[in-house]
């Protein structure tokens, strides 16, 4: 049976998926990470406890200890702001591709080697049919833009970035690009909690960013149970 992994903030644990999780420790080479687990699911916290900005992020010790704790699959859940007018706020989609031609996080600091990096197309799938199932409204595919943080994009950033994709975060690449490096399947979803900088000119108002991040929560209370139990099955191919 798969194991599966479930990567998000502690917005998404209120779901039932998620009851008497059992709070473990792994030590890895990189550090040491809080893990939770229960006979369905592990969940990670990306952030940490107490919480890190997204800069400061450990995300080689957060994908090897999922590797060391035998998960097969990882589902992240990823907060976004959209660099289209077209997809708004309370969106919910699932990348196909992500940009992130700087600072590359990489296992591979010490001996020559190289990956093709890319998101898992069979999990993909999985997550659109579970949504599909529900009747969840769900954006298939578009490319996901990766910036540093911990600052939004200035308005002059979002005009280029634009360009290159659909949405903007700060986590989800470098998470994908370690988790193909381990041999991991990785997809996302991305909740699209506020237009961009400059998009519809507004300034990103957190206040409204915090709104629609407790929507899309709440979506996700149904949604992640019905991917689960799938992927459980195997019904990933």
């Amino acid at each position: 049976m798969n194991k599966i992994a479930i990567i998000g903030g502690s917005g998404v644990l209120d779901a039932e998926l998620f009851a008497d999780l059992r709070e473990d420790e792994i030590e890895t080479v990189y550090g040491r990470v809080k893990l939770a687990e229960n006979e369905r699911i592990l969940f990670l916290q990306r952030h940490g406890d107490p919480p890190l900005p997204p800069h400061r992020i450990n995300h080689h010790a957060n994908l090897m200890a999922l590797k060391k704790a035998g998960v097969t699959m990882v589902v992240a859940v990823n907060s976004t702001g959209s660099l289209k007018s077209t997809i708004a706020p309370g969106s919910l989609l699932v990348p196909d591709d992500y940009f992130n031609p700087w600072a590359i996080k990489t296992y591979f600091d010490d001996r020559l080697e190289f990956t093709t990096p890319g998101l898992s197309e069979p999990l993909r799938r999985a997550l659109l049919a579970a949504a599909a199932e529900l009747g969840v409204e769900i954006i298939d595919g578009g490319t996901y833009v990766q910036t540093t943080g911990p600052r939004f994009e200035t308005r002059a950033e979002v005009r280029v970035l634009s360009g290159w994709g659909e949405i903007v975060g700060m986590t989800m690449a470098n998470e994908a690009t370690l988790a193909k490096e381990l041999g991991l399947e990785y997809a996302s979803i991305c909740l699209v909690d506020n237009y961009a900088n400059g998009v519809c000119d507004r300034t990103v108002d957190i206040r409204e960013v915090e709104t629609a991040q407790r929507e899309n929560s709440r979506i996700l209370g149904r949604l992640l149970p019905q991917v689960v139990e799938s992927l459980r099955k195997g019904d990933c191919s």
